[in-house]
């Protein structure tokens, strides 16, 4: 299980997502890979700034943001993500 080793925004742009995720906060287990874009000391319109010049295919705009801050964050991030089961 892969951990935040600082307060940090990744980028997935396989779903595409950005979250903020806390220090010793696990990275979601999704599809795609997570990468780090920025420090977690700076503003969300900062880094949105930083990633329209690093990745400029990627809207920024519409590229949902989530704070993951616990395990718990984490947790409810990932059941949002998954398709409902059926049973």
């Amino acid at each position: 299980m892969r951990r935040a080793f600082k307060t940090a925004y990744y980028l997935n742009r396989a779903l595409p997502r950005l979250v903020l995720v806390g220090r010793g906060v696990r990275l979601p287990k999704t599809a795609g890979i997570w990468i780090i874009v920025s420090d977690g000391d700076k503003r969300l319109c900062e880094v949105s700034r930083i990633l329209s010049l690093v990745h400029p295919g990627v809207e920024v705009e519409r590229v949902p943001y989530t704070a993951l801050l616990t395990d718990f964050d984490v947790e409810q991030f990932e059941a949002h993500l998954s398709p409902p089961r059926r049973e």
